[in-house]
């Protein structure tokens, strides 16, 4: 009898034993024992804002952006975030389609502030996110969007990975200039929306000094129908322009360029970066062969199969099951604008991310350079106060047999700023 006392007292001892360690295993927030039964890894979760346009009049490109973030956002999470001094982050995105309404936007911010608590948020356009910029700053909640308008370049929450459009616009139209010579310039765009209207008055400052003259301001609908785009054409015949200017995104401006060709307009046509992309050889067809360019801060895949910011893409797409033909410009500026927002987690302490979130951010982003796998068409160097990323831009040429042709990097001489031309406008 004494030795199944015995037997049954050491048992329960080994019970007891078994209890004590999973109490202390779901205390310590059930983290998984690094290799080899070390020290248990610590993770901590934030939340990010996740605002985009899918259904809205840019949906056009904010469709591939909306992929290229979640992308991006599952891609990171997978392979691990660690913080400078080795805890891991997982990110919990909380994604909002806006449909490009500036007064839903603010609904979501609030939501997202509120309810969520972020401490970050990948953005969308010119109109919502400047009228945030000075909330963000007050919150202290980084915003990191895909609107590049230079009045964003002195707000100090928001930042991307970009160019302005200002400084993006005087340099493509400093390529054409000293590509094809001085000559006379168009500006077609949409006069209601702050995104299309962005860098127009930097366009108008700058053009004497690049050896063009503006001649007409022409007002292009953002959801411009083939009609209205062959409307604005026929007008600028009478100023016979050497060269347009396309402000809007890719729909629009396709029609333009088919617009053009058709009323035997015989200018270059230049669009930003949202109005040109690898649908624009079948979008703008045969007639603007050899006279349409596009601008881009951040290398197209069909160029970059040997750039190891590419290759991460690819990665993630097959990580989730998306196809690499998938894989264009529009996923590109979603992927880079999150994995900006990592790098700047990597760049802090685990103690400062949590004590001090958005702020913490600022200040890394601020204080590193970055590289996004050679992605960017310069590395990343913000200055505080100031945060234009770098100044040079691709431009993508819509060749003669209809391929599109990498003419380079580029940039606007030093002495034109644009990006301060815009800011000084105000408003």
């Amino acid at each position: 009898m004494a030795q199944n006392r015995t037997l049954i007292y050491a048992a329960a001892a080994i019970v007891a034993l078994v209890v004590i360690a999973a109490a202390a295993f779901f205390l310590m927030g059930g983290e998984e024992a690094a290799g080899g039964g070390g020290e248990a890894e610590k993770t901590i979760t934030i939340n990010v804002g996740l605002l985009v346009d899918e259904t809205g009049p840019t949906s056009d490109v904010g469709k591939g952006y909306s992929l290229g973030a979640e992308l991006a956002f599952k891609y990171f999470n997978e392979k691990g975030i660690y913080t400078k001094d080795g805890v891991k982050v997982n990110i919990n995105y909380i994604k909002r389609d806006y449909a490009y309404n500036p007064t839903t936007a603010e609904e979501y911010y609030r939501e997202f502030r509120d309810r969520y608590g972020v401490i970050a948020i990948v953005g969308w356009g010119t109109a919502d996110t400047e009228k945030l910029s000075d909330q963000v700053a007050t919150d202290k909640i980084i915003y990191i969007s895909a609107s590049y308008s230079a009045k964003l370049l002195v707000k100090p929450f928001n930042f991307y990975p970009a160019p302005d459009y200002s400084t993006q616009a005087c340099s493509g139209l400093a390529f054409l200039a000293s590509e094809f010579g001085q000559g006379k310039l168009a500006l077609a765009y949409d006069s209601k929306v702050a995104y299309s209207r962005s860098p127009i008055g930097a366009i108008k400052k700058a053009a004497p000094s690049l050896g063009l003259q503006v001649v007409g301001d022409y007002d292009l609908p953002l959801r411009a129908t083939e009609a209205d785009a062959e409307r604005i054409a026929r007008e600028m015949l009478a100023a016979d322009p050497d060269y347009v200017w396309c402000g809007n995104t890719i729909s629009s401006c396709s029609l333009l360029g088919r617009a053009m060709a058709k009323v035997g307009l015989d200018a270059f046509l230049l669009t930003n970066v949202w109005g040109f992309d690898e649908r624009s050889p079948q979008l703008i067809g045969e007639g603007g062969y050899g006279k349409v360019f596009g601008i881009s801060p951040f290398i197209y895949p069909m160029f970059g199969e040997d750039v190891e910011g590419i290759q991460t893409i690819f990665e993630a797409a097959r990580m989730n099951g998306v196809s690499e033909d998938q894989i264009n410009l529009r996923v590109v500026q979603g992927f880079v604008n999150v994995w900006l927002l990592v790098k700047a987690i990597e760049s802090v302490t685990s103690q400062d991310l949590q004590e001090r979130g958005g702020e913490a951010l600022k200040e890394a982003l601020e204080a590193n350079t970055f590289d996004l796998g050679g992605i960017t068409a310069d590395t990343i160097d913000y200055e505080p106060g100031f945060h234009l990323a770098y100044r040079k831009v691709f431009i993508i040429k819509l060749g003669e047999n209809g391929e599109l042709q990498l003419m380079g990097k580029f940039e606007a001489p030093s002495q034109v700023d644009c990006a301060r031309y815009t800011i000084e406008e105000g408003g």
